[in-house]
C-alpha cells in the first residue's frame, strides 16, 4: 500500500508557516491529483492546495485553525499509484476523532458543505459538523441547521430532525443557544494576520497623525458629471491619483524602514495598498505602479481587486509590495480617525465621509461638500512639516480635480 507524505510547500512571500483555515477533505476520502484539498492561510491571504497525486487520504497534519510550518506534514496519502510515492514515515499525527456512533451518516468520500460563515459559527461553538443534520440543496448544512444542533444538546440521535431551541438571531451572525455562553472564540487566520501586524506597527513606528480637510465640492460634481460614463465610479481613484502625485514630490512618503541595517529605503515604484473590510476582516489589495495609471484606470482596478478580496480570490502576490496605504472610512465612518501604519511603510492616508458643511470663501459663507483627511506617519522617519506640505498638495488637487482627469501619469 504506497503511502505518500505531504508536506506544507513554500507558497511564496518568505512564508515560514500557514493555518489550516478549512480542510475541503477527511480521512477516508479519494482524492484526483490536482483537486484542492485544504485553504491555508498566511499573513496575507487564503490559498487553496490541491492534490499532489492520486490516492486516499490517510491523516491530515492538524486541525482547522492550528499552524503548520513549510516541510512539515500537510497530509498523508495511501493507496498512491505515483512514482512520487514512497515508503518514507510521516511525522506522529494525532488527531482526535469524532466517535462515528455521533456522526451523520454520510457516503463515503463525501464531502461536507457548508459556508465559510456555518462553518466559522462550528469551530466557535466546538461543535465538528459531521454530527449536523444537513436540509440544504445537495446535502449543505445551513445556519438553521447548526442552530438546530446547538439548541438539541447532546444525546439525540444523528440523522434526526430536532426541535430548535428558542433564540434570536442576529444581522450577519449566527445566535448560540444559552448554553454556549460564555464562549471564547480563537484568534487565528485574517483576525490572527491583522493582530500581529497591528501589533508590530505599535511595536516598532512612533506613530503621529495629521489632520486636515478638504474642499471637495469640486470633487463632488465632477463626479457626479461622470458617473454616467463611469458607473460606479467612487472618490477613491481621485484620491489615490492625488496621492501618487505627491508621492513623487515627497519620496520620504514613498519609504519604509529596514530597522535591522537602520537604513530608510526609497522606492521607485508606486505601489498604493487599498484598506479593504472584508467578511473575514481587513485586508489589503494592491495597486501596483499607480502612478502610470489614469483615473479610470485605477478605478477598474480597484473594482476588481476590492470584489476579489471580499471573494477570497486575491493570490498573495496581490496583496504584497505596497509602498503606501490608503483608508477610505467612506459615507459609513467618521469626520476623522487615526490610521494605523502598515508597517514598514512609513505613512498611511486616511480619507473620510464627505459632507455638506457651511464652507467659508473669501467673505462669504456658502454651503459645499468637506471631506476629513488624516495621516498618520512614522515620527522617527518624518517630521511634521513635511506632513503639512504632502496633505497641502493631496488637498491642492483634490480641490481642482479636472487636473487629475487630465493626468494619464
Amino acid at each position: 500500500m504506497p503511502t505518500y507524505n505531504f508536506t506544507l510547500p513554500d507558497i511564496g512571500e518568505g512564508l515560514h508557516e500557514a493555518e489550516i483555515v478549512r480542510w475541503l477533505v477527511q480521512p477516508g476520502d479519494q482524492v484526483k491529483e490536482n483537486e484542492n484539498i485544504v485553504e491555508v492561510g498566511t499573513d496575507k491571504a487564503v490559498v487553496e492546495i490541491s492534490a499532489p497525486v492520486s490516492g486516499t487520504i490517510q491523516a491530515l497534519g492538524g486541525r482547522e485553525g492550528s499552524q503548520v510550518k513549510v516541510g512539515k506534514t500537510l497530509v498523508v496519502f495511501t493507496d498512491v499509484s505515483d512514482e512520487r510515492a514512497h515508503g518514507k514515515a510521516a511525522e506522529a499525527i494525532e488527531l482526535p476523532a469524532v466517535p462515528v456512533s455521533h456522526r451523520v451518516e454520510r457516503k463515503h468520500g463525501e464531502r461536507i458543505l457548508a459556508a465559510p460563515s456555518v462553518r466559522k459559527a462550528a469551530r466557535d461553538a466546538g461543535v465538528d459538523l459531521r454530527e449536523v443534520a444537513p436540509t440544504g440543496k445537495g446535502g449543505k448544512i445551513l445556519a438553521a441547521d447548526l442552530q438546530r444542533h446547538l439548541g438539541a444538546g447532546a444525546g439525540q440521535a444523528p440523522g434526526v430532525a430536532r426541535q430548535a431551541a428558542p433564540v434570536t438571531k442576529m444581522p450577519e451572525q449566527l445566535a448560540f443557544a444559552e448554553s454556549a455562553w460564555p464562549r471564547t472564540e480563537p484568534i487565528t487566520g485574517t483576525r490572527r494576520a491583522i493582530f500581529n501586524r497591528m501589533t508590530a506597527a505599535k511595536q516598532h513606528a512612533v506613530m503621529c497623525t495629521g489632520m486636515d480637510e478638504v474642499d471637495a465640492t469640486a470633487l463632488v460634481a465632477l463626479r457626479s458629471s461622470l458617473l454616467p460614463h463611469a458607473e460606479g465610479l467612487t472618490y477613491l481613484p481621485f484620491i489615490i491619483k492625488a496621492i501618487t502625485q505627491n508621492l513623487k514630490k515627497y519620496p520620504v512618503f514613498n519609504s519604509s524602514v529596514d530597522e535591522d541595517n537602520m537604513e530608510i529605503r526609497y522606492h521607485e515604484a508606486i505601489h498604493i495598498g487599498i484598506a479593504t473590510a472584508t467578511e473575514q476582516g481587513l485586508l489589503v489589495p494592491v495597486i501596483k505602479n499607480a502612478d502610470r495609471k489614469s483615473v479610470l484606470e485605477i478605478a477598474a482596478e480597484i473594482t476588481e481587486l476590492t470584489q476579489r478580496a471580499r471573494e477570497r480570490k486575491l493570490a498573495p502576490s496581490e496583496l504584497t509590495g505596497s509602498t503606501f496605504t490608503v483608508s477610505s472610512t467612506g459615507n459609513g465612518g467618521g469626520w476623522y480617525a487615526t490610521p494605523i501604519l502598515n508597517h514598514p511603510e512609513v505613512a498611511i492616508l486616511g480619507v473620510h465621509q464627505i459632507k455638506k458643511q457651511p464652507i467659508v470663501v473669501g467673505d462669504e459663507i456658502r454651503i459645499g461638500h468637506l471631506m476629513g483627511m488624516s495621516l498618520t506617519f512614522d515620527h522617527r522617519i518624518i517630521d511634521g512639516e513635511p506632513v503639512g506640505r504632502f496633505m497641502g498638495g493631496v488637498k491642492e488637487l483634490l480641490e481642482k480635480p479636472e487636473l487629475l482627469v487630465l493626468s494619464a501619469r
